[in-house]
């Protein structure tokens, strides 16, 4: 089967290294490897040992098992292909944003049919039609952080649905066609009868947060499945609130990140090796 993660071996390693400041030559030298061949791994022109693997994670903090079965291509989330309970439904509206496929979601109340959309990324079109294919009122648009690659079409879904839209309020604000509320840890947000709270996970931009209704939780690029996003503002703000604020929520809630396949809060307690 083709291997479904957004980030792999390479992906992994990469971000670590770099999220703690560590030269090629610094985790080489301590894994017993060399230069060349640590830069060859990360591009995926050299497959790891089991060994390098175990030792490449003990240098970088990571857990050597979880990474080995990602360096195998071992594990993977289970498939579903449509998610909804009596409360609510999950739309995934996926296509590629500048060569590579991101994920925007609408969240649906199933009792008023009232929606959410939640990050917009460049294909309003698309969600819009997702959107009178299912015949739901979307009400509200959410913004995990604001990338263009998650918020490109969110003046032609604003225009054209009427939405107020809400962000974090230490995020960096994206071009809009009128007001952006902003939001903090532990706010809500009523979609129909859900309440959506907002929840912090910082790191890969400096407020980027996610929004958890019952069984469900949108990620945007906090974690993926058995990886996390490009710690671009701190790696250690990233992991300490995916661990806090993410992995502390029931086993069964489904995590719908920005990029790859959804996965669960126990999927990742057994199989990200980052945690």
């Amino acid at each position: 089967m083709a291997y479904a993660l957004e980030d792999e071996f390479g992906d992994i390693i990469g971000k670590a290294r770099r999220g703690q400041n560590m030269s090629h030559s610094e985790i080489a030298d301590a894994a017993g490897i060399t230069e060349s061949d640590l830069s060859r791994m990360e591009q995926y022109t050299l497959k790891p040992t089991e060994s390098q693997v175990y030792k490449i994670a003990e240098v970088l903090n990571l857990d050597g098992a979880k990474l080995l079965d990602i360096a195998n291509e071992t594990w993977e989330p289970t498939p579903i292909k449509e998610y909804e309970n009596t409360d609510l439904k999950v739309i995934t509206v996926s296509a590629p944003v500048g060569g590579w496929p991101v994920n925007a979601y609408i969240l649906v109340c199933q009792s008023t049919k009232e929606a959410a959309i939640i990050d917009t990324a460049a294909h309003p079109d698309l969600i819009l039609k997702q959107l009178g294919t299912h015949k739901v009122n979307a009400t509200a648009i959410l913004l995990t952080h604001s990338h263009r690659d998650h918020t490109d079409g969110l003046i032609q879904l604003q225009n054209a649905t009427g939405c107020e839209t809400y962000i974090h309020k230490n995020e960096p604000k994206p071009k809009s066609a009128g007001k952006l509320y902003e939001l903090v840890h532990a706010d809500g947000v009523e979609i129909g009868e859900l309440k959506v709270t907002v929840l912090d996970t910082p790191g890969h931009t400096p407020g980027g947060c996610s929004f958890f209704t019952q069984s469900a939780a949108f990620v945007g690029d906090a974690i993926f499945a058995g990886s996390v996003g490009g710690p671009n503002i701190s790696y250690q703000d990233e992991i300490d609130s995916v661990r806090d604020n993410l992995l502390s929520l029931p086993n069964d809630v489904r995590l719908f990140p920005g990029h790859g396949p959804s996965t669960t809060v126990g999927e990742e307690k057994l199989h990200n090796p980052f945690f």
